[in-house]
Order: C-alpha cells, then structure tokens, then sequence
C-alpha cells in the first residue's frame, strides 16, 4: 500500500477496464464535481438519468461528451429503478446517488426481485486518512445502522473487512468502539462490544478488540500512560461505532476539524454505491466515486482469480 492512501487513488486504477456509472437523477450538484472530473480525466463512462436540460446545464460541456449517455426520467422511483437495472442487465457497473432519497436507492437496489442484494446487510463505510499518520482506515457506520444488535455489528464488521481486503494484504486491526474497556450493563455499548468480539474472536481474517476506547484505539501515547494490554495498541485500521450517531459525529469531526481525506459508500450489493454529499467538498466527492470504481475492478478481479483456481 502507498505511504499516502488518496494520493495514489488514480493510479491504482486498471486503465484497461473503464468504470460505467448510473446516476438516478443526475441533476445533482453534490455528484456532478466527481462526473465531470472523471469523464475529463479519462477514467470513466457515465450513464446520467434524469431532467436532460438540467443535466445539459449543470454539467456543461460533459453533458455532451461520447462517454455520456443521458436517459430521461424525472420520478424518483423510476429513476432508481432504471438506474439498477442498468447495473443488473450490464450497461453500467456502479451506482452513485444523484437527487434521490438514501432510502429510495437502498430499497431499488433490495428488491428481491429486480435488485443488487449479494451480502446479508447494507452499510456505510467511511474511507478515511488521518493527517500525519498515512494508510488507510475505515469507520462504520456513519450514515445507514441505527442502533446494530449483535448481529447486525459483526455483518457491518465482515463488510469492512471484506472491502479493506481489496486494498491491504493483511488482517485488519478492527476496533469496536465504547465509553471504556470495563463492561457494564449500565453501559450498554460495552456490553455489545465485548459479544461482538467474541464472536468474531477466532477470525483468522481479522484481529478484533471491543469494547475500546478512542484514545486506545488510535494514540500510543495513550496505551503506555494507561499501560493497555489489548490487541490494539493504538494502531486500529477500522472503527466501529454502536450507534449512528457515534458514526455521525465521528465522519463530521474527520470532515470539518481534521480535515482529513476521505471518501463513503455503501457496501454489501453486488456493486459499489457511491454516496455523497452538498456538505463534502470536491475532494470527498471525487475520492468516493474513485473507491466506488476501484472496489468494481478489484472485486471483478478477485471473481476472475477465484474462478481460475477452480
């Protein structure tokens, strides 16, 4: 892996197999910056659903470029629908949300008929990059698992994991997050930390530590003043959080404190879901839709590999 983790982004991508995307109401100022950048680039081929003369304006000159394909369907439903269907059917390999509702996305691509479901749950995962400490780290989940049970927690873990595979060759550090490490019934995250980890705790795949605290999870400084015995040792590479509103706080402290580099999508359908907001600035946008694209390629390749094996 690259010293610098989004640095790099552009060049891990396999120049030989472009990237297609369907956008369900394309009309959308949050994802527009991140199409025009990559069409320009080179990288990708675009499949813009939506109001064709709002497209035309808000994107310019790309809105007529011959990786551009605009579809004209102004209800939302429908245009989600036609969106995944366009991903199902091969025209397009990605999805990115354009001026849609999360939840009318997330229910086209959970049809059980007509959707994308391959992992047993959706969730959110937030690429990020702590400034002055290069590599990558993954928190979950920001945007989508209100209050996880047991079982919902270790699906969201098995997520992150899977996808930090795409990028690192080695078993992820996984925190799960609480107030401390002492479990108590009167708080409730420790209690789940500590199931959680159990479960997970003969994973050869990844190394998980719960309940954990913060300062444990990511200072040194810190395990030696509080002399932590843990598995981590203030070195975790994913975060995981009890509630959304941990994960919310968490993604808005990394966005507007430390400024850090970062990117979130959904992960868990058959393809990548990139989603971003008006509130992210245009790197976000931009290294969100490249992780979209780069999880394509390399769950593409990884298929290939496991089927030339057998």
């Amino acid at each position: 892996m690259s010293e610098i983790f989004f640095s790099d982004l552009v060049s891990t991508l396999n120049s030989d197999k472009k990237c297609r995307v369907a956008v369900p109401l394309a009309n959308d100022d949050a994802c527009a910056y991140a199409i025009c950048h990559a069409v320009k680039t080179g990288i990708l081929q675009a499949t813009l659903i939506g109001d064709p003369e709002q497209i035309k304006v808000m994107y310019g000159d790309i809105a007529h470029h011959d990786q551009v394909r605009i579809i004209d369907e102004r209800e939302e439903k429908k245009a989600c629908a036609m969106a995944v269907r366009e991903v199902r059917e091969g025209r397009c390999d990605i999805l990115m949300k354009g001026l849609v509702a999360t939840s009318t996305l997330l229910k086209a691509v959970l049809n059980s008929n007509e959707g994308l479901r391959k992992n047993p749950i959706l969730s959110h995962l937030t690429f990020f990059e702590f400034p002055g400490k290069p590599g990558l780290r993954i928190l979950t989940d920001a945007a989508m698992c209100i209050a996880p049970d047991e079982d919902t927690m270790a699906k969201e873990i098995d997520n992150a994991v899977e996808a930090y595979s795409m990028f690192v060759d080695q078993p992820p550090r996984v925190a799960i997050l609480a107030a401390n490490e002492k479990v108590s019934e009167k708080v409730p995250s420790t209690v789940l930390a500590e199931k959680v980890a159990k479960t997970l705790a003969d994973r050869k795949n990844m190394i998980v530590e719960g309940p954990i605290s913060f300062d444990l999870a990511v200072s040194q400084e810190s395990v030696q003043i509080k002399k932590y015995k843990g598995k981590i040792q203030g070195d975790a590479d994913i975060f995981v959080v009890p509630r959304i509103d941990t994960g919310n706080a968490f993604y808005k402290a990394l966005q507007y404190y430390v400024k850090a580099p970062m990117g979130g999508l959904v992960y868990g359908a058959s393809c990548p879901v990139v989603l971003t907001s008006r509130a992210d600035d245009n790197n976000t946008k931009f290294y969100s839709l490249l992780l979209g694209m780069i999880l394509w390629q390399r769950s593409i390749s990884r298929e290939s590999s496991n089927q030339n094996k057998n």
